[in-house]
């Protein structure tokens, strides 16, 4: 297999639409993997979480499209969820929250990413389209990612990380 890494950090689902047709249709491939919205979530305003996650999905919606009407298959991914609060501070800080009954902000870009992802899943099984579970590749069992596939900050994928992806994503590819 030839594979075109067209990801670009840091962005959100309607970034990667605005450039689908120049990445991915314009390179005529046979197959695209469409993966991400967790930017989307971590950037959503205040009290503006719902708009997004149905923006979002609208952006999918689009993207699925463009690749059918130009003969590409889609494979669709889930999200990975982030670590659990790392690091000294950050654990206490999660602790004083859920003493006070606070969501800490890990369970909440979580509880968010996981709407997507299950939306993902219903659409892609509704759509007849491929889905890799990266979420479930991930999951400790709590909701979180396991600390392995975690960087320092919790939020990025390890090295560890990535080999647990390509590991995963091989066995699709057979």
């Amino acid at each position: 297999y030839r594979v075109i890494n067209r990801g670009a950090s840091g962005e959100e689902t309607h970034q990667v639409l605005a450039r689908f047709e120049r990445d991915v249709i314009a390179a005529r491939p046979q197959a695209v993997l469409i993966w991400g919205h967790i930017n989307n979530v971590h950037r959503a305003p205040p009290g503006g979480i719902e708009a997004v996650k149905e923006k979002a999905k609208a952006d999918y919606r689009e993207m699925v499209r463009l690749a059918r009407d130009n003969g590409i298959e889609v494979i669709l991914a889930t999200e990975v969820t982030v670590s659990e609060a790392v690091g000294l501070t950050n654990r206490l800080v999660a602790f004083i929250n859920n003493l006070r009954g606070k969501q800490n902000y890990s369970a909440w870009v979580n509880e968010h990413v996981r709407d997507l992802n299950a939306w993902l899943r219903t659409y892609a099984r509704e759509q007849g389209l491929r889905l890799w579970d990266f979420e479930k590749v991930f999951d400790d069992g709590e909701g979180f990612r396991k600390l392995e596939y975690s960087s320092d900050d919790g939020t990025h994928i390890s090295p560890d990380g990535y080999a647990a992806l390509t590991t995963y994503a091989q066995a699709q590819i057979r």
